[in-house]
């Protein structure tokens, strides 16, 4: 099955050299059209016999094929060579033959021809073809003055029009296979990279093995390194909540002990206790979250964020609600309850109060909840999601909890699709907005 598909799904460097070798053939075809089937890339010279029709009166376009612009004026006198021009008796008396003239009233002056032609072997061939080249100046004697005639040859238009009409049409034609073959390759890179950018990329789902085989073993060593990181934080969190598990028991058994000790100690010892137990809970819960299967149902935001409120305020809690705007998301009803739960209570331990508004903008539902604390540094302000991380030196462990409830937050919002970010307010105090996804 691998050597079948491998035949019929070739390497990027197969790709490319098929693509290169293409355009180059396809290029070469058009040269060899243009060279050996369409029209000479400059405009044939003029014979002498429509030369002498110039001097007739008639125009350019008398010489068939050709690509001539011509000049007509009077002088009083013959028109004297320029120093890249040169007198052409012969071919002047020729032209008198053909106008029955005297060969003293026509004079025709031309280019001075390249080095090369300057042979007389090949002077001689030119003359006998009686063909002018390039440039020339043609002048009748009359009874008024000489009549002139200037003509120098232009570029063959329908040459550069059939050459870069072939070159637009040879874009065109490998257009859609050059970029049927980027898509091919890069479409895969683009959801490896996708993949690898997620926020938890141990629990996505394994990348599809498509595309070129070179991708197709990135993506399987992308997968197989997923799954080894997925199992060893399934090994870590099992082991830590087995720990916190077990430090329960000689945590009671203490409690048990404490009570034959006198009044005065064993209130702080009970404290310290009940302050580790509170760890060991909150550990087990940071651990446990996102491991277990959410049951997702449609829930009213509004709902949880007033309930919430009532219950915080009926405790004696400084917490109201602002504003609240109907907002349907899908999602695990405890979870979302403990993850506005934990912003609140962050709120009012470190600021003394919350405010929750629920805002709705376009398809999103936002969840701001503000506080009239001191606010947090900038530059820690990003981190105050990361486990045991307790913002500033003024958050200490007199005002509770272990620093694991923004990310047990965090980890919610997450796992609803969401995003969880804090701001600093202008009028002082830490703004913290949860937005979760709508549903229909």
């Amino acid at each position: 099955m691998s050597t079948h598909l491998d035949r019929v799904n070739p390497s990027i460097l197969t790709r490319i050299v098929a693509l290169v070798a293409a355009t180059m053939l396809l290029a070469l075809a058009a040269m060899m059209l243009v060279a050996f089937r369409g029209p000479p890339p400059h405009a044939r010279p003029m014979f002498l016999t429509e030369a002498a029709q110039l001097l007739r009166g008639g125009s350019a376009s008398d010489a068939p094929g050709s690509a001539w612009s011509v000049t007509r004026y009077r002088s009083d006198r013959a028109p004297p060579p320029e120093p890249d021009q040169e007198a052409d008796a012969q071919a002047a008396a020729q032209i008198a033959s053909l106008l029955g003239l005297p060969a003293a009233d026509i004079r025709l002056l031309r280019e001075r021809p390249p080095v090369a032609m300057r042979d007389p072997a090949i002077r001689a061939g030119e003359e006998r073809g009686r063909m002018l080249h390039r440039a020339f100046v043609l002048a009748r004697r009359d009874k008024g003055g000489w009549a002139i005639v200037q003509a120098w040859q232009g570029a063959n238009l329908r040459w550069y029009a059939i050459t870069l009409s072939l070159m637009a049409g040879i874009f065109i034609l490998l257009l859609l296979p050059a970029y049927w073959v980027a898509r091919r390759i890069t479409q895969p890179i683009r959801r490896l990279a996708e993949g690898a950018a997620t926020e938890r990329p141990e629990r996505g789902r394994p990348l599809p093995l498509t595309g070129p085989p070179e991708v197709r073993a990135v993506g399987a060593a992308y997968n197989h390194m997923r799954a080894r990181i997925a199992d060893y934080l399934g090994e870590r969190t099992a082991m830590l909540v087995a720990i916190a598990h077990d430090l329960r028991t000689p945590m009671t058994r203490l409690s048990f002990r404490l009570e034959q000790l006198p009044d005065g100690p064993r209130a702080k010892a009970q404290a310290d206790v009940e302050e580790m137990r509170a760890m060991v809970t909150t550990l087990l819960d940071f651990m446990r979250e996102g491991s277990e299967t959410m049951t997702r149902v449609r829930i009213d935001l509004s709902a949880i964020v007033e309930t919430l409120a009532d219950d915080l305020a009926d405790m004696g809690q400084d917490v109201t609600v602002t504003r609240s705007a109907r907002a349907v998301v899908s999602g695990d009803v405890v979870a979302l309850r403990r993850c506005i739960g934990n912003l609140v209570d962050n709120a009012v331990r470190y600021g003394g109060s919350a405010q929750i508004a629920l805002d709705v903008a376009g398809r999103r539902a936002i969840v701001m909840v503000e506080d009239a604390g001191p606010g947090v540094p900038e530059t820690t302000i990003e981190r105050l999601c990361e486990p045991f991380y307790r913002g500033e030196a003024s958050r200490n462990r007199e005002t509770g909890g272990v620093g694991l409830g923004l990310s047990i937050a965090r980890t919610i919002a997450d796992n609803h699709g969401g995003r969880l970010a804090f701001a600093n307010r202008a009028e002082g105090g830490l703004r913290a907005s949860l937005t979760l996804p709508l549903v229909d």
